[in-house]
């Protein structure tokens, strides 16, 4: 990987750390979970519907209609709000360590419906993880157990959609269903702007600034830099990014919110990132 191509994952891992910072500030605003995942969808749709278009030259939408439905349902209405309501209670950092559960959770899936995928070094891993988990969230964690485990399902919408994604046939385009995915997540989430839209009158020019930088550059921006880092590193060397961030999560938690990250959340953390990291390990065959 050349020193521009990790700078750049660098800069995704901060963009997508600062997801869990905006949502956090919009929270301490004063503003709804739905309310804010409706504006970030809107604001995200907005944004890649230009590159969406540009691709349907190239896909049939007819071929990936029912991906980008599924995908648009699970990897961004669903996890999206399942973590605007975790805001509420959890910390910037907090959230991006939770979410770091998804590797995990995909091994988990991947050896529970493909006898092959199965290893030991898996299973440590996800064992590892879930003994983290359980520290961070268990009976004597830290962190609010309702709102952590919004995160585990939100994450566990994550990993079904990464594994339904890595299962589609040759002839489907992951990137055109990604994009196409946040289109339909504004979709879904569209009834909730005329619910909130007297209460969205009322928002701050900050929260304004807050929520296009969590839709264009949190969201839509960060994805098309990702995609296109993909193609040019590879996904083992992408999926790094896992590592980094929550680290910049952690870091603007932080430096910008004040917030604490005691040592057992430490010890929790680094349990969840061992098991990341032995779940996404390859054997040898």
């Amino acid at each position: 990987m050349s020193t521009r191509d990790f700078l750049t994952l660098l800069l995704v891992s901060l963009f997508w750390g600062g997801s869990f910072l905006f949502l956090r500030l919009l929270v301490i605003e004063g503003l709804e979970p739905l309310q804010i995942v409706s504006l970030r969808m809107l604001f995200a749709a907005i944004f890649i519907a230009p590159f969406f278009i540009l691709k349907l030259k190239k896909h049939s939408f007819f071929d990936h209609g029912f991906p980008i439905l599924l995908i648009g349902l699970l990897n961004t209405a669903l996890p999206f709000t399942l973590f605007a309501y975790a805001s509420v209670n959890l910390g910037a950092g907090s959230l991006s360590v939770l979410q770091a559960t998804v590797p995990i959770l995909t091994a988990l899936l991947l050896f529970s419906l493909y006898r092959d995928e199965f290893s030991y070094m898996k299973l440590l891993g996800v064992l590892i993880g879930f003994s983290g988990l359980f520290l961070l969230a268990g009976p004597s964690g830290e962190l609010d157990l309702f709102s952590s485990i919004l995160c585990v399902f939100a994450s566990m919408s994550y990993a079904i959609s990464g594994v339904y994604l890595a299962n589609t046939p040759s002839s489907i385009n992951n990137s055109f269903i990604g994009m196409g995915s946040l289109i339909v997540g504004a979709v879904l989430l569209s009834p909730f702007l005329f619910v909130y839209g007297e209460a969205n009158l009322s928002i701050s020019s900050t929260s304004w600034l807050y929520i296009a930088i969590l839709g264009i550059i949190n969201t839509s921006l960060a994805y098309v830099i990702f995609i296109k880092l993909i193609k040019r590193i590879g996904s083992l060397n992408a999926s790094f990014v896992t590592y980094l961030v929550p680290v910049s999560s952690i870091s603007l938690g932080i430096l910008i919110l004040d917030e604490v990250f005691t040592l057992d959340m430490v010890i929790g953390s680094a349990l969840i990132f061992l098991g990341v990291f032995f779940s996404n390990k390859q054997t040898t065959k």
